[in-house]
């Protein structure tokens, strides 16, 4: 790790030599923040770019990609990236996943945790639940793209759809668990870890039911640092990236 250390400040030092500073507009996914923020000095010093970086949901993102707002990167789902390429609003040429998370359950801090051990169990805890906090589906997040087929296959759509808090507005879905105004929260593990102390983990689905989405990178058609920005996508994939995504819950692509 050392040695790689060594090798990657060597490089990025040649490129501040070699190519001229710029900035780069980074659409990041919630998900992917403090990893983001832990990240971004270390390239910004040793290269000399600079990253303005907006964290939403891919839902969001995609959103924005579509209607022509401009941004040398941006991190979408799979799908996503496939529509916006066939869309024309994509370099096709650049497609790489940033990382990998699966979905997880949360509770307030220091509330009870329900058992969510095993497939019924689970099904036990969202039936008992008074309230669940999931991403409004307008977002476009991942595990609220996946939570109503999950509950159809589980038998269980029509008990928990009333006690469905929704959030929208790039908002994560922490908040109502947070103020008190929901019992549980589904979201993904990443942003789970992310909020703690606020809210605790109280586990990651049963295997049986896990679901790991993936954050793909792309390259607008109409970024204007596009080499920059592949530049910086190097980086979230390089040895260091690797070591600061683990402990947050994420694993590489």
């Amino acid at each position: 790790m050392i040695v790689w250390a060594m090798v990657m400040a060597a490089s990025l030092a040649g490129s501040t030599v070699t190519a001229r500073a710029v900035e780069i507009t980074f659409f990041c996914a919630g998900a992917l923040q403090t990893t983001a923020e832990e990240l971004l000095p270390e390239f910004q010093k040793g290269t000399g770019h600079n990253v303005r970086a907006v964290f939403t949901s891919i839902g969001f993102i995609t959103q924005r990609v579509r209607n022509g707002e401009v941004a040398d990167l941006a991190i979408v789902s799979p799908q996503q990236w496939e529509d916006l390429k066939n869309e024309g609003k994509l370099d096709p040429n650049v497609r790489v996943v940033i990382a990998k998370v699966g979905a997880g359950v949360f509770v307030k801090n220091g509330a009870a945790k329900p058992d969510i051990s095993s497939v019924e169990a689970f099904k036990r805890a969202l039936l008992n639940a008074k309230s669940i906090a999931l991403v409004d589906p307008a977002a476009g997040g991942p595990v609220v793209l996946y939570a109503p087929g999950l509950f159809e296959r589980l038998g269980i759509s029509a008990e928990v759809k009333p006690k469905l808090k929704l959030v929208g507005g790039g908002v994560a879905p922490v908040e109502p668990v947070i103020r008190g105004d929901a019992e549980i929260g589904l979201t993904t593990i990443s942003e789970i870890i992310q909020f703690q102390p606020a809210i605790e983990l109280v586990g990651p689905l049963p295997p049986e039911i896990q679901a790991f989405f993936a954050y793909t990178a792309a390259i607008p058609k109409n970024a204007k640092e596009p080499t920059a920005a592949k530049a910086l996508l190097d980086f979230f994939t390089s040895p260091r990236a690797i070591s600061i995504l683990k402990p947050k819950g994420l694993e590489p692509g």
